[in-house]
């Protein structure tokens, strides 16, 4: 049996997790990723799986991604991402990997009736539609009819 060297164990392991990240990464489509986001860092909301795929849904239909310059580096970096942070392996613009992902979150919350309950987690969330600004008036979740 012939031994390995450790340069050449450590080459194969790189070469490993490069293709285990690119396999990831290729075989996870975006709404996929969109889906894990919402459902892991909303957790403590009450909603129902469907309430994500039909936002999902529209945001396709209305292409919405496309028009908030989603383009496919920026979604392939979201994928790169998700599996970075599932792993919880630190990498570089983690920070930029966290903005995309506010912004998927605040678009979700939005177009749900979350801050017109007024932010309450105990009460179930229902869909009302995708929100564009340009279409529906933002209802100012921070105004003060809301906390008296």
């Amino acid at each position: 049996m012939k031994k390995i060297s450790r340069r050449r164990f450590l080459g194969y392991l790189g070469i490993g997790f490069v293709a285990g990240i690119s396999g990831y990464v290729l075989y996870n489509d975006f709404e996929r990723i969109l889906f894990k986001i919402l459902k892991k860092d909303l957790h403590q909301l009450s909603f129902d799986d469907s309430l994500i795929h039909t936002f999902i849904k529209d945001a396709r239909e209305n292409q919405h991604w496309e028009k908030k310059f989603f383009d496919w580096k920026r979604q392939y970096f979201l994928r790169f991402g998700s599996f970075m942070d599932s792993m919880s392996i630190p990498y570089p613009y983690k920070y930029k990997y966290n903005q995309y992902k506010a912004n998927i979150i605040g678009d979700f919350l939005l177009s749900t009736d979350y801050f017109m309950n007024q932010m309450d987690n105990t009460k179930p969330l229902s869909y009302i539609g995708l929100y564009n600004p340009y279409q529906r008036a933002c209802s100012n979740p921070f105004s003060n009819l809301y906390y008296p």
